[in-house]
């Protein structure tokens, strides 16, 4: 049985499906890019996600933690392409699906935004701060533990330091 069936019932009735919380407005990035050209557009915008798009085609997306992760973190240079660091795999949802298929995708995917279609154009990106924003349940508290789940060695994160003061 899936957890996350019959949320919308839930929530506010069965008819509320994506479309109606979604962000329309949509800042994107092109591979021409580079990664300092997408850490402004992140911060000017206030976003740490951005669709890529070549010739008006979505080859990606890139999140700030890509950029920490992948480009940062692996010594390169501000001037580099965004190309390089792009996450290929575009996880997608139709615009006429329900908040509670927005859900299962996003545990399951363990991701905290999609990218929105409407007959494979895209209509916009749904986040989770755009389903919290509007609702309150737990359920979607059970969506944060499934994405953020992370299996950790806990020893690789032990320390030497045995107290610490400010």
């Amino acid at each position: 049985m899936n957890i996350f069936q019959n949320i919308s019932n839930n929530i506010i009735g069965d008819k509320m499906n994506i479309n109606d919380i979604m962000s329309k407005k949509i800042i994107v990035g092109s591979t021409t890019n580079t990664l300092s050209e997408i850490a402004e557009l992140m911060k000017k915008y206030d976003i740490g996600f951005i669709p890529i798009v070549d010739k008006n085609k979505l080859v990606g997306v890139i999140t700030d933690r890509d950029i920490v992760i992948n480009a940062i973190s692996n010594n390169c240079s501000f001037n580099d392409l965004i190309d390089k660091y792009v996450v290929k795999n575009i996880i997608s949802i139709e615009q006429n699906k329900s908040i509670d298929d927005a859900l299962n995708l996003m545990a399951l995917k363990k991701v905290k935004r999609l990218i929105v279609t409407d007959n494979n154009k895209i209509s916009g990106i749904l986040t989770l701060s755009d389903i919290l924003g509007k609702y309150d349940n737990e359920i979607i508290l059970d969506t944060f533990k499934q994405i953020f789940e992370i299996n950790r060695n806990n020893d690789l994160f032990s320390t030497e330091i045995d107290e610490f003061y400010l």
